[in-house]
């Protein structure tokens, strides 16, 4: 292998994760087409690796599950159908990025992770405030992107930066530690329900597999409990339920506890739209309605029209009415592809915090796909790409 050959097989998945977790929480578009080129160039690179790394589930899974998705649309929508795979073409970056990821400097680049998306999160947040402050908006993230979006990545991106707190041994690596509420800030700023909600099943997670693997003793973890508690009480005295995200939240919950559910406009649309893709599956179980008329079906199907939707606003429902049984095991591999990759990983120091953190970036990923769909939605696909090509560096024996 020539000096050029290894230099770019060094370059390509560095700015793979530049163009993801810098860029996307600031400008989607730009780190979109950059994470996309940088995918291409690493199909013609990862020769004769990427045979072996196959085999490994973080690419193996995706893999299995774009062959499903493809079956599914090719039998209910024919050759046009197959367009449908598009909206998932930043899975297959991931075997090129594991494979190049495998062989570079694994430490060096899981740091220079944790800085990046400290970064990214960082900045996702002053965007969020200058937005909010020039505009007087409620909903933060209009300038960068669809505010959903925004909060999704930004809050995926912000909680990736802590790969940077176990890899780092000094005292400095509790800087990591400013991503998350960077990332929170974000989120709150673009009232976005799901986030928010994602954010508490986030901690949950984190809590409890922290717990479960021993990280910490039962007694921290009721000590920090405590200390959220006051947190967020003093949050919430300071005036912190004025802002948007949380009066939206505090609002479904004040809705919910009356009447069993929330009663606003946004929320009603939501439920029809999962009643006509519940329908829409129990019509065609098998492989769905494909890609192109899937939400025409379930909106003809729901109660109450909900409009020409691109989605459903949930990731199961959508997967479901357009590929069927087929679509709902696709994205159940996508979905575990990262769980499964870092418990089967070799034991080595600091495996257990790593399982932690792939298993709340995921539960992350699943809650806010809920409310709204992630994958399909360019942004936020490649950032789960990403985080699937972080947790092959982080599963890599030493």
């Amino acid at each position: 292998m020539n000096a050029m050959t290894q230099g770019l097989r060094s370059i390509v998945p560095t700015i793979a994760l530049i163009a993801v977790l810098a860029m996307a929480p600031v400008a989607p578009e730009a780190g979109n087409m950059l994470f996309l080129v940088a995918g291409a160039l690493g199909f013609s690179l990862m020769w004769p690796e990427a045979i072996v790394q196959v085999r490994r589930p973080i690419v193996w899974m995706p893999l299995a599950g774009l062959v499903l998705v493809a079956t599914a649309y090719g039998i209910s929508a024919g050759a046009n159908g197959l367009v449908g795979l598009l909206y998932f073409a930043p899975l297959l970056a991931i075997w090129p990025l594991v494979t190049l990821l495998q062989s570079s400097g694994r430490p060096q680049l899981a740091l220079l992770s944790g800085v990046l998306a400290l970064c990214g999160a960082s900045g996702a947040a002053i965007m969020a405030m200058f937005e909010v402050q020039s505009t007087g908006t409620t909903r933060a993230g209009g300038l960068v992107a669809n505010p959903i979006h925004f909060a999704d990545v930004a809050l995926l991106v912000g909680s990736t930066a802590l790969i940077g707190a176990l890899v780092v041994k000094a005292r400095w690596r509790f800087m990591f530690g400013l991503a998350p509420v960077m990332a929170l800030i974000a989120v709150l700023l673009s009232g976005t329900r799901g986030a928010v909600v994602a954010v508490v099943a986030m901690l949950a997670i984190a809590v409890v597999t922290a717990v479960l693997h021993r990280l910490f003793s039962l007694r921290l973890m009721l000590a920090l409990g405590v200390c959220l508690i006051v947190v967020v009480a003093g949050f919430l005295v300071l005036g912190g339920a004025q802002i948007s995200g949380v009066q939206r939240v505090l609002a479904d919950i004040a809705a919910t506890l009356s009447s069993g559910a929330p009663t606003d406009g946004s929320t009603a649309l939501r439920l029809q739209m999962y009643l006509g893709g519940f329908r829409a599956f129990l019509e065609a179980p098998i492989v769905g309605h494909g890609p192109l008329a899937f939400t025409a079906v379930a909106d003809g199907l729901a109660d109450t029209s909900f409009g020409g939707a691109p989605h459903l606003h949930n990731d199961l429902a959508d997967m479901a009415a357009s590929a069927g049984l087929f679509g709902v095991g696709a994205y159940i591999l996508f979905l575990l592809a990262p769980v499964v990759e870092i418990i089967r990983s070799p034991e080595k120091p600091g495996k257990r915090a790593n399982v932690v953190l792939i298993a709340t970036l995921v539960a992350g990923f699943f809650t806010m796909g809920l409310t709204n769909a992630m994958f399909g939605i360019l942004t936020v696909t490649v950032t789960f790409a990403a985080i699937c090509a972080i947790t092959g560096l982080l599963a890599a024996p030493e």
